[in-house]
Formats: structure tokens, C-alpha cells, sequence
């Protein structure tokens, strides 16, 4: 018998006890026919499906890796290793190989379909659709389809398109639970309260232990006004075991912003622990309003940074040409918010009074299509602008290259509406992180943070894993003080604002999950010091209002003492603030461009400066009015004394009042022009560094002149 006739036998025998079920025994024979070239490709499939089988997946894609290396493969390894790449974050590599099968066996149901869940976990949901579209041709008969479909299309906006898929999944399989909570979640979006809600609770009797189900049936009874209901299913979701992702995160991101802090600082320091630990308990953004200390907040963003990494097929990293002498620094700034955004109205000065001699702009928006007047402003701002948002990522970081892009600003960082892969797969020689992730990103593959020296100083770039470039005055810029931002505002009394004609009147507009217990005991305490006074806030979570009610009880404060002020239109929302005396900001998620907007109203903000970026924002723009020894407090107790003495003479806070108006005008914080010139300079010094042949390193931009 011959060599290749015996390990033919020998291949049927493991094959054999494999389907037998005498995987041990099979594995045994494979592994000697793997130690003697040449192997066959079945060889190396068995031993992945055997390693599959146990759990061991790095060793079930290292033998699928060995078998489609092979021209004797089979196009279920190409398949089964697409996967495998899937389950381990690898969603781009996963899609070359569902796609791999598709060409050695034709079109098959299972393949469109993983290729849809890889788009979905790229976050590439009309390329998502499209697949699972193509799969839904072949069956459409399967639930998990239909509710991938409903799915991406919830994702897209279309919430009356995914109703009827998830209809569909339910018909199919009415013991689906998550299909009873995603239809609750479009019917919501549909305006169908009371119907989203009863299809929730069917959710949440079929997976009682489901922490997302849960989540979602809170916020829809809150939604829907049913405090007890919500307190009822709150209570049954902080029962349950703690999920094991980043759910946790959002669990707890959730609960804050409905102010519901029962078990607050267990939760939290559960949290930070698994954080620390190297856990995905949490996306960055989540820890940013909680006390978490700036080693947790990095090793959250490290992590979460490493597992896009995982995930995105950055391929080779590409080398960029030397741009000609004497070209133009090119510099694009890529981001979701070129609409009616807080980000474009803070940025399109800035975006205006770029020197065109220095810098070429371009503008990526990956966001919905522009229509809007603030998004129009930031589009003519810009240089060049292209309207990237039906693009995926390889097709933008094509377009980057191809303008010869030399430094990306990232102005999402880990915030809502992300497209972290373009910046994994390399759009420029330099990429910056500014504006819209107040922290370190924790990645190798953004080069630079723009700050200042309060909210990053010197001792505390070890918590970046970026260089720190520190900007003169405040690294936040503003739109300059002309008055066509209030224009048309609708003028307000006192009474028809609902605050009382006399009293003093603390206010906070910060979004409601940046509340914590510990500042809201302070403000609690200073109502009973101050007989009259009241506590402004801005309507935020549904839940916020009846849970601060609860908590001010509980304080012995009368919860009519907490007015809210409803949203509305910007210029009101601006001029409406000089009716307050008093802004009280957050301590560990300050207000950002909510404290621009009550100092551009003259309205003074005292703040706690932290010890983290997004705790020290206020205080950076505070500092570069020269209000920082009257209105930056360095301890609890210094911002409650300070808030005391504010409130108790009259004449101590109208002479900050005055000061501060006289401040905006010449310190900067509201002078587009000075700040393009800032961040010019900015621009330079890491491009200078770079063409030395210098890796990034600390800078310190020196005033210029607006």
C-alpha cells in the first residue's frame, strides 16, 4: 500500500470515529497525519471542528487557517472559518471568507447571512441590509433573519419598515423574546407607546434575566409615564446578575441618566473593577460622568480601543508620499455632527477664520444629509467637503488618501455616531483627537489630544495614551458673541419661565445622567440653607424628574422647589439663562458647551475642578476668563461654601456677574479667529515633529494674535 493510500485510510478511520462521537480517539490520528507532510486539507478541518467543539477557538482558526491555505479545501472551512473570525471580533477578515465559500460553492442562505452580521458589527448597516436581502431571497423563513433585518433597519431610521420584519420573526417564532423587545423599540419610535410597552412586557416574561430587554422596558415605562411600573422594573433589574459586556456599562449609563441610584456605588465599583481587570464592561463613554478614577477611564478606553483593532481589517499599513514643498498643510476633519449639533455650532468660527494661505480644509461628514442652517454654516466653512455618509469605511480612508490628507481630527472620539475604523485603518500620517471625546481614546492609532494646561496638566499625561498638545487659554472653542445666535429669541419673565418672581435661583442645564448623588446632596443642602431659593434643571430622561423628586423627599427638600425648564430652540434656551443668578455645574462630567452657553449669557458657572479631563472643561473655560479664584472650587466643600456666599450677598455675585461680562469680550474664549490661529499653530508644531522624522511628543502652542 502506498503512503498516500494509507493515510487515506487512515483519514477515513479519524473521520469515522469523529462522526461517531470518539472525538479523543479521532484527534489522536489526525494529529500523526498532521505531523507527516503532505496533509490533507480534511486533516486540518477535523482537528478544527474537534478544537471547535471544545471551546478552543484559537486553535479551531489556526487549523481552518492551515486547511484554506490548501487547494484540496472544502468550502464549509471557508465558511466555518469566516465564523470563527466573526466570534473573535475579526468582522472584516470574516466576510473575505463567507464570501471565499460563496465563489467555491455558489450562493447559499447561511453565507449572506453572516456576511450581514458582519456588516452589523462594522456598524456598515445598509451593507447589512443588503445581505441579509440577499439571504431573505434564498429563505424567508427563518426568525433570526427576520429580526437581523428589522434590526438594521431600526439602525437606519426606518423604524415602520422594521416592524414589519420583526412581525415577521414573531409569527415564525413567538417565544422570541428579543424580537418582542426590538418590536417594542420601533413601535416607540412609531409614537406607539402603550402598544411598545405591553410587546416589552411579553419580552421581559420570556427572558426575565435579559438585562437589555430590562433596560428597555424601564426606559419605555418611564417613557410612557408609568412611574410605578418603571420603579417596579427597575427594582427587578437591579436584581439581576450583572451582564458580562459592555452592557454593564450601558446598564449603568442608563440608570444615571434616569437618576436612579439605588446601589450606586456598589454598581460603579463592580464596573471599574471588571474594567480593570481587562474586562469590555463598559465603552469609555459611559464611566466618563461617574467618579471612576483616569487609570479605570483608560484601561476602559485601551480595551475598548484594542477590541476595534480586533474587529477592523486594517490591512497594511499604508505609507503616505512627502507632500511637495511649499504645498499647504492639509487638514480634514471627520465627523457625524456637521448639522444641528452642539459641535457645529462651536466650531463653525473656528472652521470660518481658517488662514487659507496655511491650511487646506476638508470637511467628512459621515452624519445624515445636511439641511439644516447650522449645517450649511459648517459646509461652506470648509475648504473642500464631501458628504461621506452612505460611504463605508474603506471607501472614506480611500477618499482621505486620496486627498493627500496630512492630519485627521477626530471630532467624535468614542461618542455617538462614531466611525473609529477609519481612524484603526489610517486615514493620515497624524491623526488628533479634539472636541468630541473629552479623555484619552487609549489607541495606538490616534497620535495627539488637544487640550490645555487645566484639563490635561503637566503631571497627568501618563493617563494618555496620546501626546498632549496644550493650547493657549481654553483647547474648547467657541462661536464669537454676535448677536445674531440670540436673534429672535422669545423674551421671558421669571414667572412665565415658571421660577419664582423673588428667590434666588441655582440652575444646572446639564444633561441628567451627568447628575450624581453627591453633587445633587450639595444642591439639596443649599436649597434648605437659602429659604426661597429653587433649583433649575433642564428636562432630560423622563425618569429624571420623578426620580429627583423621590431623592429631594428623602433630603427633606420639597420637590416643588425643582423647576424644569422644557427644551426649546437655541437662541431662547441662551437668552432665557440671564434669569438664574447661579449655574451649578457637575463634578465629574462638567458642562461643556452648556457652560459656553450660560457665559455667553453672562450667566456665572462655579464649578469643582476634578481630576479628570471631562471634570475640568468648565474650569479651563473659567481660567481663560481670569474667574478661576472666584468660581473654581478645589473640594466639595469649597463649591458648597462658595455657593453659599454667592447666594447669601447679593453684591458678591453681581460683581462676577459684571466681571464676567466684561471678561467674554477680551479673554478669547469667544473669538473664532484667535482660536483658528491657535489651532494653527497647533497644526504645524505636530506636522514640523512629523517631517523630522520625530514620533508625536508633547507641545505647547504659544499665544498669538487673533
Amino acid at each position: 500500500m502506498t503512503g498516500g493510500a494509507m493515510a487515506g485510510g487512515r483519514l477515513h478511520q479519524a473521520e469515522q470515529l469523529f462522526r461517531s462521537g470518539r472525538a479523543d480517539q479521532s484527534e489522536v490520528l489526525l494529529r500523526e497525519l498532521a505531523a507527516r507532510p503532505p496533509v490533507p486539507a480534511r486533516a486540518f478541518e477535523l482537528l478544527a471542528f474537534i478544537c471547535g467543539n471544545r471551546g478552543d477557538m484559537a486553535g479551531c482558526e489556526r487549523y481552518l487557517s492551515h486547511a484554506v491555505a490548501l487547494p484540496d479545501c472544502s468550502p464549509e472551512a471557508h465558511f466555518y472559518l469566516g465564523r470563527v473570525r466573526l466570534q473573535r471580533g475579526g468582522a472584516g477578515e470574516a466576510i473575505a471568507c463567507f464570501e471565499r465559500a460563496m465563489r467555491e460553492a455558489g450562493e447559499f442562505f447561511e453565507a449572506h447571512h453572516e456576511i450581514g452580521v458582519a456588516h452589523s458589527a462594522l456598524g456598515k448597516h445598509a451593507l447589512a441590509l443588503a445581505a441579509f436581502e440577499r439571504a431573505e431571497r434564498l429563505n424567508d423563513r427563518v426568525p433570526e433573519l427576520q429580526l437581523n433585518l428589522g434590526s438594521s433597519l431600526m439602525a437606519m431610521q426606518q423604524a415602520e419598515r422594521a416592524l414589519v420584519h420583526f412581525d415577521r420573526a414573531l409569527a415564525l417564532q413567538p417565544q422570541l423574546a428579543r424580537g418582542w423587545s426590538e418590536r417594542a423599540m420601533a413601535l416607540a419610535d412609531l409614537d406607539r407607546i402603550d402598544d411598545a410597552v405591553a410587546s416589552v412586557a411579553r419580552g421581559a416574561a420570556l427572558a426575565p434575566l435579559d438585562v437589555d430587554i430590562a433596560m428597555n422596558q424601564v426606559a419605555l415605562l418611564e417613557r410612557a409615564g408609568r412611574a410605578d411600573g418603571a420603579a417596579a422594573a427597575l427594582a427587578r433589574l437591579a436584581a439581576m446578575p450583572a451582564p458580562e459586556t459592555p452592557a454593564f456599562g450601558y446598564w449603568l449609563h442608563e440608570r444615571m441618566s434616569a437618576c436612579r441610584w439605588a446601589g450606586f456605588d456598589a454598581l460603579l465599583e463592580e464596573c471599574c473593577e471588571r474594567v480593570r481587570r481587562g474586562e469590555a464592561a463598559a465603552e469609555p463613554f459611559a464611566l466618563l460622568p461617574t467618579p471612576a478614577d483616569p487609570d479605570t477611564l483608560l484601561a476602559c478606553a485601551r480595551r475598548h480601543a484594542r477590541d476595534l483593532v480586533a474587529t477592523c481589517a486594517a490591512g497594511t499599513p499604508p505609507v503616505f508620499e512627502t507632500p511637495a514643498i511649499g504645498r499647504r498643510l492639509r487638514v480634514g476633519y471627520f465627523s457625524s455632527f456637521f448639522r444641528a449639533h452642539p459641535m457645529a455650532l462651536i466650531i463653525a468660527r473656528m472652521l470660518e477664520c481658517h488662514d487659507r494661505t496655511r491650511i487646506e480644509t476638508f470637511g467628512f461628514s459621515f452624519g445624515p444629509p445636511i439641511s439644516d442652517p447650522q449645517g450649511l454654516r459648517v459646509k461652506h466653512a470648509f475648504e473642500h467637503f464631501v458628504d461621506v455618509g452612505d460611504f463605508d469605511d474603506a471607501q472614506i480612508v480611500a477618499r482621505a488618501r486620496e486627498a493627500g490628507i496630512d492630519i485627521a481630527i477626530d471630532l467624535n472620539g468614542f461618542t455617538e455616531g462614531a466611525r473609529s475604523g477609519l481612524f484603526v485603518r489610517r486615514l493620515a500620517p497624524l491623526q488628533v483627537n479634539f472636541m468630541g471625546f473629552p479623555g484619552s481614546m487609549g489607541a495606538e492609532f490616534i497620535d495627539y489630544i488637544l487640550a490645555d494646561a487645566v484639563v490635561i496638566p503637566g503631571h497627568d499625561a501618563a493617563h494618555y495614551s496620546e501626546a498632549v498638545v496644550r493650547l493657549p487659554g481654553s483647547y474648547f472653542c467657541n462661536d464669537d458673541l454676535h448677536p445674531d445666535l440670540t436673534a429672535g429669541a422669545q423674551p421671558l419673565t421669571r414667572v412665565q419661565a415658571g421660577l419664582p418672581e423673588r428667590g434666588f435661583v441655582f440652575a444646572c442645564f446639564n444633561n441628567t445622567h451627568k447628575i450624581t448623588p453627591d453633587v445633587f446632596a450639595v444642591w439639596m443642602r443649599l436649597l434648605a440653607a437659602v429659604p426661597g431659593s429653587v433649583l433649575w434643571l433642564l428636562e432630560g430622561h423622563p425618569g429624571a424628574r420623578p426620580a429627583l423628586a423621590e431623592a429631594a423627599r428623602a433630603l427633606g427638600v420639597d420637590p416643588q422647589r425643582i423647576v424644569w425648564a422644557p427644551r426649546t430652540e437655541y437662541a431662547t434656551y441662551v437668552a432665557r439663562q440671564a434669569l438664574a443668578d447661579l449655574f451649578l455645574d457637575t463634578f465629574h462630567y462638567n458642562a461643556h458647551t452648556t457652560c459656553s452657553d450660560a457665559l455667553r449669557a453672562g450667566l456665572p458657572v462655579l464649578t469643582l475642578a476634578g481630576c479628570t479631563f471631562a471634570s475640568r472643561v468648565a474650569a479651563s473655560l473659567l481660567t481663560a476668563l481670569g474667574l478661576e479664584e472666584r468660581l473654581v472650587a478645589h473640594s466639595v466643600a469649597d463649591y458648597e461654601a462658595r455657593a453659599l456666599a454667592f447666594a447669601r450677598a447679593p453684591e458678591l455675585l453681581a460683581a462676577v456677574r459684571a466681571d464676567l461680562w466684561a471678561r467674554r469680550e477680551s479673554s478669547g474664549v469667544f473669538d473664532g479667529a484667535r482660536f483658528a490661529r491657535h489651532m494653527e499653530a497647533a497644526c504645524e508644531a505636530m506636522w514640523a515633529r512629523h517631517t523630522k522624522g520625530l514620533p508625536p511628543g508633547p507641545i505647547d502652542v504659544q499665544p498669538v494674535a487673533g
